[in-house]
């Protein structure tokens, strides 16, 4: 009899290689699709990104909980946040060579102290209410408007209907507004 993808994840938390290589079989060709959609064009990283996913799978699938939901929704989840993860940490690195290049080599087009200094407060200021939504408006706000995903490749990542990333779409930026007019109602 064929496990479920529930009880594979189950068995993987136990330990069981046969049934961690049936989720492997079973998700590969869609998680390395998910990776091109989020990491971009440079094929050379998509390995690097998909090791670290199944990596994540196996050492976090004692985390799973099949009365919170299924075990599909959870891989996606897991698989879009080591995606997002990369793209932050790759995104780091990126402007820590830049900023190194910046400081060897001065720009005169470079902003003055007092315009990088609100522009990094305005940055951390986002990111900060965005972490105070939900997880499941987070993500769909964070894939439309930090990834710029489409409502259809959102829907299949997180694996819901497009009306429902649409309605999670307005109410995390209507949140995000609430939060942002408290946070700056005392000026």
């Amino acid at each position: 009899m064929k496990r479920t993808d529930e009880q594979l994840l189950i068995d993987v938390a136990k330990g069981d290689k046969s049934a961690f290589r049936e989720i492997y079989q079973n998700y590969s060709a869609a998680l390395y699709r998910l990776i091109k959609r989020l990491v971009g064009v440079k094929t050379s990283d998509y390995d690097e990104v998909f090791q670290e996913i199944m990596l994540r799978i196996w050492k976090n699938a004692p985390l799973f909980d099949p009365n919170k939901g299924r075990a599909k929704s959870w891989i996606y989840l897991v698989a879009t946040r080591n995606c997002l993860n990369w793209l932050e940490t790759k995104r780091n690195r990126s402007m820590a060579r830049e900023t190194e290049l910046h400081e060897t080599f001065p720009d005169s087009e470079k902003p003055g102290p007092e315009e990088a200094v609100f522009r990094s407060e305005e940055a951390e200021s986002a990111v900060r209410l965005l972490d105070c939504l939900p997880e499941d408006l987070k993500l769909a706000v964070s894939l439309r408007h930090l990834d710029d995903l489409s409502i259809e490749e959102i829907a299949g990542i997180t694996q819901v209907p497009e009306g429902t990333v649409k309605s999670r779409i307005f109410y995390g930026l209507k949140k995000l507004r609430s939060f942002f007019f408290k946070e700056n109602s005392h000026e």
